[in-house]
């Protein structure tokens, strides 16, 4: 995929995150909206029993509207109809297009005449599935095309909204709002239709207890980015500060871009400042989603820069006592003049259920999902989800920049 599709797709998705957040925040106490919905992107079920269907859609590189850039979406609600034509559900096409005046408009019959007779081989399987029994004019009746604003102009009118949820000592370019976003990011990878759903106030009370800012692809995309990862940092910095904090890291080698060149590079800067001296106590833990064999590679290449790996193998055989020992060491004078190991380093594909065999304090899930096989409870856990060694290094307070 190239950058400029990527970039594409990340925004479209940015804008849709945008819109069910100004939903949840500006519906009644009773309403109920389910994150990709049964029906379409954002389904808001207010207390009446009415459904609003909102489909979103961005397209900021085009100079002007023309119909065939909402034939899917009409269709798509066309079918939607079809199969149930009795339920209260109101259809909207939310789009962004340059040039367009913010506004809402019936959508002419001409419009879904033309999408119904396309030729387009995608589009046309879906026509297949709309009956011949389809009330085009009742259809239209409960469908309208909304034009909106920019991804810039929606993140403003989202950020003012939040602001009004009155949550004191949280601020909304840092805090409320990439949480907001990172939370429905999530719901919105949710399988169960009903685990989707949330409400006013679930999601008040979940960013009133939100400390931290959640890191990931989506709140790195914000226009923010450098004021988020310096926030990251401060918040980060405490713990950081504390020499006897038994860490450990949780990295996803797949979403590092520059992982298989950086690895060793980073993990001999952790060493350097944070694992140096007779007061560092902790030797820190690095899982790796990868088999025992890239983990024993990465030992080899450790050894020769120096660094000495405890991957928990007595022989060829994993113990997880020997993997979580604390190493020996041998100090003069206020200086480590040896030490059996410098890190402990556990292959998640090869040991699963290590990692929870003993908690330490902190846990720094360096990815943007967390895997299922591992506890949360009974340890800080932070999300970290950037996308380089030099990112990570930054927030954790090793370099200055992260560029």
């Amino acid at each position: 995929m190239s950058e400029r599709v990527a970039d594409s797709t990340i925004k479209g998705f940015l804008y849709q995150f945008n819109k069910t957040i100004l939903e949840i925040v500006n519906a009644d106490d009773e309403d109920v909206i389910t994150v990709e919905g049964v029906v379409e992107d954002v389904d808001v079920l207010s207390a009446s029993g009415e459904l609003e269907a909102i489909q979103c859609k961005y397209h900021e590189t085009k100079e002007k509207f023309i119909p065939s850039l909402i034939f899917k979406p009409l269709l798509q609600m066309a079918e939607a109809y079809d199969r149930n034509p009795s339920a209260r559900i109101k259809y909207t096409i939310f789009i962004y297009v340059p040039n367009e005046d913010h506004c809402q408009k019936d959508i002419d019959p001409s419009i879904l005449n033309s999408a119904l007779a396309t030729t387009d081989q995608s589009l046309s399987k879906i026509v297949s599935r709309i009956s011949g029994k389809f009330d085009k004019v009742e259809f239209l009746k409960n469908t309208r095309i909304v034009f909106g604003p920019s991804l810039d102009e929606i993140e403003c009118s989202t950020k003012a909204a939040l602001e009004l949820l009155g949550i004191q000592g949280s601020d909304v370019d840092t805090l409320l709002y990439p949480n907001s976003i990172e939370k429905i990011a999530k719901l919105s990878s949710i399988k169960d239709e009903t685990e989707r759903q949330i409400t006013k106030a679930k999601l008040y009370t979940y960013l009133s207890s939100a400390t931290h800012t959640a890191i990931s692809k989506w709140t790195l995309a914000l226009r923010n980015r450098s004021e988020i990862l310096k926030n990251i940092k401060q918040q980060l910095s405490s713990y950081f500060s504390q020499n006897s904090r038994d860490r450990y890291f949780y990295i996803d080698k797949n979403e590092i871009d520059d992982y298989e060149e950086k690895v060793v590079v980073f993990f001999g800067n952790y060493i350097k400042k944070y694992y140096s001296k007779p007061s560092h106590v902790t030797a820190p833990t690095f899982i790796i989603n990868d088999n025992i064999e890239a983990i024993r590679d990465l030992e080899f290449r450790l050894y020769t820069k120096g660094i000495k790996a405890n991957t928990g193998l007595v022989g060829n055989s994993f113990v997880v006592d020997h993997f979580f020992r604390d190493p020996m060491k041998k100090i003069n004078r206020n200086h480590i003049e040896e030490r059996e190991f410098d890190l402990r380093l556990l292959a998640m594909d090869s040991e699963q259920e290590a990692i929870n065999h003993r908690k330490g304090d902190d846990l720094y899930l360096v990815c943007s999902n967390t895997p299922n096989n591992i506890e949360l409870t009974d340890v800080n856990f932070y999300q970290v989800g950037i996308s380089s060694f030099n990112e990570l290094e930054y927030v954790i307070g090793i370099r200055n920049s992260h560029e």
